[in-house]
């Protein structure tokens, strides 16, 4: 549904889609988003856009601007 919303989806977006989905699938419940998979949301929302990131990769786009914000302030 994401993708027909976004139209289509760059291929790294989508493979970054498949990281966070496969890390979802064994994760323990409760636990964090691993700082790796944050840096590449961070970097590819900087390149696709927030909300297309945020759509994609199933995170809160609050969150995700947050974080993009902080690591454009340390660069």
């Amino acid at each position: 549904m994401a993708s027909r919303k976004l139209g289509n989806v760059p291929a790294d977006l989508r493979r970054a889609g498949q990281r966070f989905a496969g890390w979802r699938q064994r994760r323990t419940a409760g636990s964090r988003i691993p700082e790796p998979l944050w840096t590449l949301a961070t970097e590819l929302a900087t390149v696709h856009g927030l909300h297309r990131t945020a759509l994609v990769l199933g995170l809160d786009y609050y969150s995700l601007k947050q974080r993009v914000e902080s690591s454009v302030s340390f660069r």
